[in-house]
């Protein structure tokens, strides 16, 4: 747990998944297996109240200080990601070789899917708030079911911005991939409180402008090996 946050990271495994999906959108084919590295991801989405004593500021309209902060682009969320890391790295608290940053859309999936290969991963009211039940507005984070490696809210409540640009799969099979090479959208995932159960699959993705800032949008910690 993050000192002075009460943000919890959860340790996952290396290993290999099949990321996309072929019975899904045009944007999630080719299936591509991929490896990852050992890496740490947040148990939650960052919450308003662990936002406002970085960042010093609260910008979500869904205003509670355990809901998830929303209404932040790609680049506050990593000057969020930015200023844990220095403030850590001083503390002595950092591993050698790691940094807090946005997951990867591959460690985003992998985590979401949590060894899991279906799309729909089983009950979605019990682990996600999305339109059906959301009562059209964000919700405390970590209030409904936990995944396999006990990750909450990867589905549901809001998006959550990856690290990568938008673009096409590779197919075949990558080692750590980073996503597109360059492009004019980040990768968002995971649905939000006013989206249908199909944008809340595992492998449901989109992309948005760097700069775009929307109530249904915010962001997840990983702490990844620095590249």
């Amino acid at each position: 747990v993050l000192e002075g946050l009460a943000l919890a990271m959860v340790p996952l495994p290396a290993g290999t998944f099949t990321m996309g999906s072929a019975g899904g959108a045009a944007d999630e084919k080719p299936t591509t297996q991929v490896t990852l590295a050992r890496f740490w991801l947040g148990q939650t989405e960052v919450t308003q109240a662990q936002y406002q004593i970085l960042m010093g500021q609260n910008p979500a309209r869904f205003r509670q200080p355990t809901r998830p902060v929303e209404n932040v682009s790609w680049a506050d969320a990593l000057t969020f990601c930015q200023r844990l890391t220095e403030r850590e790295r001083q503390a002595g608290r950092l591993p050698a070789g790691y940094a807090y940053t946005l997951p990867t859309e591959a460690q985003w999936e992998y985590a979401c899917r949590a060894g899991a290969t279906t799309d729909y991963l089983g009950d979605l009211g019990a682990v996600a708030w999305y339109e059906a039940n959301s009562g059209n507005q964000t919700h405390p984070v970590g209030q409904k079911r936990a995944n396999a490696w006990n990750l909450y809210d990867l589905q549901g409540n809001v998006w959550e911005w990856c690290l990568d640009w938008y673009g096409p799969y590779a197919g075949g099979a990558l080692l750590d991939p980073t996503g597109a090479p360059s492009g004019t959208l980040r990768v968002i995932r995971g649905g939000g409180w006013f989206h249908a159960a199909s944008y809340c699959r595992a492998s449901a993705r989109r992309g948005n402008a760097p700069d775009a800032q929307s109530f249904n949008l915010g962001f997840r910690l990983a702490l990844s090996p620095v590249r």
